[in-house]
Formats: structure tokens, sequence, C-alpha cells
């Protein structure tokens, strides 16, 4: 994720300008305002843009634990990034950025 410099996250890993956006840090709501939550550091975790967007796309969202675990089972087999993202980055640096909790929605509390 980047979260201030969106080129130099583009030459690190060969991006082309339409993609970058997807992976901008964003602030991501545990429990939605829409839903009472509020903005306080407990309910508000780091997020890629794409992340954060694909978390509300259903109608009905799944919760913060059931989402995490649904993001993390993805990962797990290779499929929650495009295939053109995992070609770029080598697996050694995806795992690194997501052990650091820079590359996809994944709250430490929730963490297996």
């Amino acid at each position: 994720m980047w979260g201030s410099d969106p080129e130099a996250f583009k030459a690190r890993y060969s991006l082309p300008s339409r993609a970058v956006r997807h992976f901008r840090c964003t602030a991501e709501h545990l429990k939605a305002r829409c839903d009472g939550g509020r903005d306080i550091e407990e309910n508000i975790v780091a997020a890629c843009h794409y992340c954060n967007r694909t978390r509300h796309r259903k109608k009905r969202p799944k919760d913060a634990a059931c989402y995490a675990s649904f993001v993390r089972s993805r990962i797990d087999k290779g499929r929650w990034h495009p295939a053109w993202l995992r070609q770029q980055m080598s697996e050694a640096e995806v795992l690194r950025q997501l052990s650091q909790g820079w590359l996809c929605y994944m709250p430490s509390s929730l963490a297996e």
C-alpha cells in the first residue's frame, strides 16, 4: 500500500498507473459509520482501497472478523489480488507486506 507517494509504489512494482490507485491506503471502519461506528482508533484499521471497496460491495457486507477470515483464506490460496499483480511482486515481498499490514485488510486483533 502507499499513503503519500503513488509514483514510488508504481516504480517499485512496475505497475501501470491505472492499477496504482487500487493500493492507496484508506481508513476502514470495522463497524461502518452508517451502522453506528465511530471515528475512534479502535474502530479504524488501514486497508488498501481495493480491500475497503470490496468488503462493501455486497448488500449485506460481512462483519470485520468474517471478512478478515475470508481475505486470509483467499490470500492463502493465492486468489486475492489479481494475477498480474502477483507476477509483478515476488511472493516474499507480498508476504512481507502482509505481515506488516501494508497490503491487505487484516486487523491485528483479528489475526489467527
